[in-house]
């Protein structure tokens, strides 16, 4: 099995953690109720209180404390195995002491003691799948298993049903154990494909989860539609404003603005200082490019509804430029080996940074191609007008040129 990673290691840890502050609230809640009602029958039956219930009470009690002292602030690995067996120990106990006091003070309880406690034995080692540990479940059902036979044979309790449970038993410990191990693959699945779409486009990582060689690293040619925002006059607004507050301005509205593009279908490719670049493959959708005109209104429609929150809070509004292109890009790792980045490059991109570029010399905040709009439908469906054929700076010829408004 290959090394963890130091990374997996803390984010499973500190699923642990929770779950086990989790447990472990469960755990004084029961306990506590258990000897609760169990001391007040007894008390209110036979004017006394066995051992058994004090003993619950009182580990119901420590439980909590515990919960909100040292479990708050401290956790590691033999924490849960030994809080599950000092769960099956004082369970133990408590059946032992529980069943000698029902034998002097109401036998015909005696027996059902003894079966209540093999179905709570049962609950406390089915919470073990929580802990992610197949070894835990083991230990936890062998020593269960144990203790519930050696507390039986104490009592002369043993008989053909006693096989049963403990062979039920056995099996409840391959299941548990199973799941463990399961359930820990699919954490450390999620947490490791979590990790991915962070540095690689969420459709990549799905077709990577559904075939490994789907992505050729060399590159691939797809047909996207290419967008460019720009922050207009970011510089001059930088320049007034602490590091902390241009760090909070821009995560605010990288955050506004990369949720449209997903929710669009598109894919945040990059942040260059003020600059969003994303795509919207075909792969998501043959609508690609109707996808992309719709996700460029709603940036800006999101943009003015971030300036009504400056605004709100004193501070300078935002303007912004779009520009959009479609066609063929080369999609594939770019980089050096200590640092790659998985991105889109092509003249299609180019053009669409052109664009973008016209945004602040025509006044219009959404600008597209021609092709783009013929693409998603055309000029009608998005109430376009039309700029004229534009020659853009480094290119040959003219490319006709839309403003759609917001």
């Amino acid at each position: 099995m290959a090394a963890e990673s130091p990374a997996l290691a803390q984010v499973l840890g500190a699923e642990a953690w929770r779950n086990e502050r989790a447990l472990n609230a469960f755990r004084a809640a029961f306990w506590t109720l258990i000897g609760g009602a169990t001391g007040g029958a007894e008390l209110y039956a036979n004017g006394t209180v066995s051992p058994g219930a004090l003993i619950a009470t009182g580990w119901g009690v420590l439980a909590g404390l515990l919960g909100a002292t040292a479990l708050r602030r401290f956790y590691r690995g033999w924490v849960s195995a030994a809080l599950s067996t000092l769960d099956i120990t004082v369970l133990a106990v408590c059946m032992d002491a529980g069943h000698r006091y029902l034998l002097l003070n109401d036998p015909a309880l005696a027996p059902h003691q003894l079966t209540a406690s093999g179905v709570v034995l049962m609950a406390l080692l089915a919470a073990d799948v929580l802990r992610f540990s197949w070894r835990l479940s083991v230990w936890s059902v062998a020593y269960g298993a144990a203790a519930y036979a050696i507390v039986l044979w104490r009592n002369g309790a043993v008989d053909v049903l006693t096989y049963v449970e403990l062979l039920s038993m056995g099996l409840l410990g391959w299941v548990l154990a199973l799941s463990a191990r399961r359930l820990d693959t699919v954490v450390r699945q999620v947490v490791q494909r979590d990790a991915l779409v962070r540095f690689l486009p969420a459709p990549v990582v799905e077709r990577i989860a559904r075939d490994p060689g789907a992505v050729r690293l060399g590159g691939e040619l797809q047909q996207v539609t290419a967008l460019f925002m720009d922050l207009r006059g970011f510089t001059t607004i930088a320049e007034a404003m602490a590091p902390d507050a241009v760090v909070r301005l821009l995560n605010e509205f990288f955050t506004e603005m990369a949720d449209e593009v997903s929710t669009r279908g598109g894919i945040p490719v990059q942040y260059v200082g003020d600059n969003l670049y994303a795509v919207f493959p075909a792969s998501g959708g043959a609508d690609h490019a109707r996808r992309a005109v719709k996700a460029g209104r709603g940036l800006l429609r999101r943009l003015e509804a971030l300036n009504r929150r400056r605004r709100g809070r004193g501070e300078v509004a935002l303007a912004a430029g779009i520009g959009l292109h479609s066609g063929p890009v080369v999609a594939g790792p770019i980089g050096s080996p200590q640092l790659l980045q998985y991105t889109y490059i092509g003249d299609t991109v180019n053009t669409a940074s052109r664009i973008q570029a016209l945004t602040r010399s025509l006044d219009r905040p959404l600008l597209v191609s021609g092709r783009t709009l013929d693409l998603a439908g055309g000029p009608a469906r998005f109430s376009a007008r039309p700029v004229g054929e534009t020659q853009l700076r480094g290119k040959r010829g003219v490319l006709p040129i839309w403003a759609v408004p917001a």
